[in-house]
């Protein structure tokens, strides 16, 4: 007779993701035994990604970290498990040399990734800042939100719900894939096109997503900017402008006009790649749409000129006024979760990894923190990673699995999933707040980042009372309640954990106008000290040596290298997508193995036959697969770009060649 009684629990995904999907759980005997998605999510509205169902095999998946582990030197294999106790001495021993010999903890990195976005997620950052000034790298993959990249710091960050986009007339989609990356955007979309709206997709690759549109425009990469231009150029010429709105709400508007009037729309046309005719029907569409809403995706950001490009598309929605229409605006990642307590503390020295490089900084750090982070497969040029992580004397990963960058590293501690720690998270697309509740053990011996970092606090205070600053909370729940403030609580009337339970808190999303002012140009404080308008600066482009564009774009069922060993695809090795009449003429064939090389790396790879792609552009997914040994990140550059300082990396800015192997 089974005499257990299955729970429910609720749960939000926490992964970098446009949807946050929240989910009920089935426990019994502390199992987990299977979720289901929440139908009364706004959004997500009860549907779940195969990602999202695999988190049950993740969950209790037999490669999973069990006990803390030890290797005293990098990348040798040769762990040794230890206990907590043990883990915590050896942390603390390292960290008390750094003091004793510098006097502060300056020595002391993190590399914080964006591998899980709860706010529980922020107590390590918050950990750095309590032991005083420390180095902060700025992950590659730690992709901020378009929202800081626009610098909307002008009111305009909360005009748009992307369910709004239902009222759109025109929806026009750069650089964005969401029937493979925003699922949950797609019925939206569908309902918007049911009901007589136009959609376009702007992007170098004929994606699942321009199958649906009723404009496909197969554009250059990297040259957006110069459509955005053009198109506005063109609407001011015609009289699409809204006079009312630039006067009410804008500044700067006559020295844009008067550098757009300087552009050769010929030209940039041109550098588009794309025929009159094709943009001819665009501004026909445009010149008649009540209200445009611009859907802003990754692609633009992984461009050396991707604050400029989205800056571009800006001041196109500003001269229509599509910022107060219903259904008009820009749909961009917001980062409204950021706005907790712990997330606001921080004395950390920030650097890009090219600042750290470029600065000899490496050899300053003595020790380094990794969290929610794999650079060793996602950042660029891997191997300048592996030697950095060698060069550190002491490097600690904390993670669920035996990743390569825990490979790289002397202490790997195991840490807990969603199902297991309680959590809050704010999404930065549709802005719902939700609480996460723990609903089973830690597996085995993991633990969670707040219990992590609370006992090396108090190992910390034993050596010396007042070496850290960090709160010492009863519990996870007591420990997040502290985060809550009245910023939280003016967005989304919640004091506690308590008042989220059982909810879900959507931002109140209105077209208030009222005081804010869009800047077509302005400084950095944005005052009236004006920098230059949003004026299209052309990017790179391929070379006699490397004609070939190289893009890597999520695979549908993994995010990043968080899913590969579920092998959700039928998919075991990478694959790159070569345009067929290119590989034809190459005397490629369908399947065959190639190397793909530039003047840092090269790999080996099967080539498939596409005509999805244009023919200057190689097209493979990032991550890894079960069998691929191969990392597409070792062909990509460390190179500045106009966001470097936002963490964002130009990855598509990387050029290759080919060669028969």
């Amino acid at each position: 007779m089974n005499d257990f009684t299955t729970k429910t629990f609720k749960h939000v995904c926490p992964l970098s993701c446009p949807s946050s999907c929240t989910m009920s759980s089935y426990v019994e005997n502390n199992q987990l035994l299977h979720i289901a998605g929440d139908c009364d999510h706004p959004y997500t509205n009860g549907k779940l990604c195969a990602k999202g169902f695999s988190f049950v095999h993740k969950n209790r998946h037999l490669d999973r970290l069990k006990y803390p582990y030890y290797q005293k030197e990098k990348g040798s294999g040769n762990f040794k498990q230890i206990t907590w106790e043990r883990a915590f001495e050896i942390i603390a021993s390292n960290l008390i040399d750094i003091y004793e010999l510098s006097d502060n903890f300056l020595p002391l990195a993190l590399l914080k990734g964006s591998g899980n976005k709860g706010i529980h997620h922020f107590v390590t950052d918050e950990f750095f800042s309590c032991i005083g000034e420390t180095i902060g790298i700025i992950s590659s993959t730690n992709v901020t939100t378009d929202y800081d990249l626009a610098d909307y710091k002008t009111g305009f960050n909360t005009l748009i719900n992307p369910s709004d986009i239902r009222f759109s007339s025109v929806i026009i989609i750069w650089g964005a894939n969401p029937a493979a990356t925003n699922i949950h955007l797609v019925p939206f979309l569908l309902e918007a096109k049911a009901k007589n709206a136009k959609i376009i997709v702007i992007d170098p690759i004929y994606t699942q997503t321009a199958e649906l549109a009723n404009l496909y425009i197969q554009i250059k990469p990297g040259t957006d900017g110069a459509l955005a231009n053009v198109l506005t150029k063109a609407i001011i010429d015609i009289g699409g402008v809204d006079f009312d709105f630039l006067e009410r709400y804008s500044y700067g508007f006559d020295q844009f006009l008067g550098a757009l009037k300087e552009i050769d729309s010929k030209q940039f046309i041109q550098a588009c790649g794309i025929d009159t005719k094709t943009f001819d029907l665009l501004l026909s569409w445009c010149k008649s749409a009540k209200a445009i809403s611009h859907i802003i995706g990754f692609g633009l950001i992984k461009h050396i000129n991707s604050k400029n490009t989205i800056r571009t598309i800006e001041a196109l929605a500003a001269v229509r006024g599509d910022f107060h229409k219903k259904g008009g605006g820009m749909l961009l990642r917001q980062n409204d979760a950021l706005i907790f307590n712990n997330q606001l503390v921080g004395v950390n020295r920030n650097v890009t990894m090219n600042q750290l490089l470029s600065l000899n900084m490496e050899s300053e750090i003595k020790m380094l923190w990794i969290a929610c982070a794999n650079p060793m497969i996602q950042n660029p040029n891997t191997s300048i990673v592996e030697q950095l992580l060698r060069d550190i004397p002491f490097v600690v990963t904390v993670d669920q699995f035996l990743t390569e960058t825990a490979k790289m590293s002397n202490l790997i501690l195991p840490t807990t999933t969603h199902f297991e720690e309680m959590d809050v998270v704010v999404n930065a697309w549709h802005h719902v707040m939700t609480v996460n509740e723990k609903a089973v053990p830690p597996y085995f011996e993991s633990k969670s980042e707040w219990h992590i970092m609370k006992e090396l606090a108090q190992k910390l205070n034993k050596y010396q009372n007042d070496l850290c600053s960090f709160p010492i909370h009863s519990s996870e729940e007591e420990y997040l309640n502290a985060q809550f403030n009245d910023k939280v609580y003016s967005r989304y009337k919640v004091r506690s954990i308590e008042d989220l339970k059982g909810k879900l808190m959507t931002l109140n999303v209105q077209k208030d106008t009222k005081g804010c002012k869009y800047h077509f140009c302005r400084g950095k404080d944005n005052s009236e000290n004006t920098n230059s308008p949003p004026i299209y600066v052309a990017g790179k482009s391929p070379t006699t040596d490397y004609p070939f564009w190289l893009i890597s774009s999520h695979h549908p069922y993994m995010l990043n290298s968080q899913f590969h060993y579920l092998r959700l695809s039928d998919k075991e090795y990478s694959l790159v997508e070569i345009n067929s009449e290119v590989a034809k003429k190459l005397k490629i064939f369908n399947g065959e193995v190639i190397r793909v090389f530039n003047n840092q790396a090269k790999i080996e790879i099967k080539a498939v036959h596409s005509d999805r792609v244009p023919a200057n552009v190689l097209l493979l997914c990032d991550g890894t697969f079960s069998n691929s040994s191969d990392n597409v990140n070792q062909l990509v550059p460390l190179i500045e770009s106009d966001s470097n300082e936002y963490g964002v990396f130009p990855f598509y800015d990387t050029f290759v060649n080919i060669e028969k192997w």
